[in-house]
């Protein structure tokens, strides 16, 4: 009996491994972030000695270049430490090979009620950490230490299990994009019985991330939710620009720490600069994200753990090799981005889904760089790959210009309608 419920327990958990990954993400950071890369090295693994498929595409080609940038980097520092960031982006590569391979459309729907029970636990957590603060491994072990920047004000601000209040606020906007796209899809399909927990949740999701003080994450939750508005009503987006418009004083006072917000861009100005200077002297490899604290330091005097900048963090910490990579993975995803902007889909919902969700990887990383934390990281991997997954059999190209053709022959078709009628006016008006 025993062995039999050891089989059945064993069995669940092959079946479901990935979904156990993401959600020990939320419960168990280091735990989650170990299973998650153990699944990428194994499916790695199939790839290099299993012969199993191996999809070469901009997202993969960006991934070897920063396992190149990484092995260069620890070469030429002679640093073995940098060893460990080469296997943590061969988890990642592997993982997302995985996913591009295996995602089916119920993987992802658990994927993101996991990440949706995931941000809900984030702001619980956060709570009672301020009522009760865990100290020692059980903090480590459960993401509730604090890491990164100055302890001064971590109080104020809510972080639970994610180390970070940007991290925090990076997870909770990815489970606002796909709590209120869930909304709409209920809303289209007049399902709406399942609105009475959904509009409290988003609601809780909404003040939980003003909690986090992330003023890049406030900014992106109303730029991400004005853009939605925008694609499903042009007309009320537009009313609704310019009535944010007229209102933005009180807008910008909602912004969390407002009051810092000078000493901040000072700052921020300060850490771009001496990023800027890094990788002038790292040109080729960089300094991998381990280096990137000590070459700061060495620069500076001062401890700052990464570049605040996203696309500057991928230069300084992976040099020319793995910046430009990352430049032609986002300019890649920005086009693929806008081909389908205009496009309808069978499966519309996914497709609002990846349009709300995506950009917040970009917008969030203009003023910060929540993906240095293999946390986030990985459920930005998945995510990327279920986006890839998502738009394969969508010959994006194609279709773009198809679309292009269609739209320029109904002008003219209009235009010539058009001058027809006035040419027949004019003919009336002689007799």
């Amino acid at each position: 009996m025993i062995k039999l419920k050891l089989e059945n327990l064993l069995a669940w958990i092959k079946a479901y491994h990935l979904e156990i990954g993401v959600g020990l993400c939320f419960l168990l950071p280091p735990v989650g972030i170990l299973w998650l890369v153990v699944i990428g090295w194994n499916h790695l693994n199939h790839v290099v000695y299993r012969r199993a498929p191996f999809t070469l595409n901009l997202t993969s080609f960006f991934f070897l270049c920063l396992l190149v940038s990484s092995a260069g980097a620890s070469i030429v520092q002679q640093n073995g430490t940098y060893l460990l960031i080469v296997a943590l982006i061969a988890g990642y590569l592997g993982l997302y090979l995985y996913i591009k391979e295996t995602l089916t459309l119920a993987s992802f729907q658990r994927y993101k009620r996991i990440v949706i029970a995931g941000g809900f636990y984030l702001f619980l957590s956060g709570l009672m950490l301020k009522e009760h603060p865990v100290n020692g491994l059980l903090a480590f072990l459960t993401g509730t230490q604090f890491i990164g920047g100055s302890a001064d004000n971590s109080e104020a601000r809510l972080f639970g299990s994610a180390y970070n209040p940007n991290f925090t606020a990076f997870l909770l906007l990815l489970t606002f994009a796909f709590v209120i796209t869930s909304m709409l899809g209920h809303m289209k399909n007049k399902e709406h019985q399942l609105l009475l927990y959904q509009i409290p949740l988003i609601l809780v999701i909404a003040a939980a991330i003003f909690q986090t003080g992330s003023r890049s994450g406030v900014a992106t939750m109303f730029i991400m939710t004005l853009f939605l508005v925008i694609k499903l009503n042009p007309k009320l987006g537009i009313t609704c620009l310019g009535m944010l418009f007229a209102v933005r004083d009180q807008l910008i006072a909602l912004i969390p720490r407002t009051e810092v917000i000078d000493h901040s861009a000072l700052a921020r100005k300060e850490i771009w600069l001496n990023s800027l200077s890094i990788w002038k002297d790292n040109t080729y490899f960089g300094t991998t994200p381990l280096g990137f604290y000590d070459s700061y330091l060495e620069l500076s005097g001062k401890g700052v753990p990464h570049a605040h900048n996203m696309f500057l963090a991928f230069f300084a910490e992976y040099g020319t090799i793995g910046g430009l990579a990352f430049l032609l993975l986002a300019a890649g995803i920005a086009f693929k981005f806008c081909c389908l902007y205009f496009m309808e889909s069978k499966r519309k919902q996914l497709l609002n889904l990846f349009m709300i969700s995506i950009p917040i990887i970009f917008l969030t990383g203009i003023l910060d760089h929540p993906l240095v934390s293999p946390q986030t990281a990985l459920i930005a991997v998945i995510l990327l790959a279920s986006w890839d997954r998502y738009t394969e059999p969508v010959h994006v190209l194609q279709k773009s210009v198809a679309y292009i053709k269609r739209a320029y022959l109904r002008i003219s078709l209009q235009t010539d309608n058009s001058h027809n009628v006035s040419k027949t006016q004019k003919n009336k008006s002689k007799y």
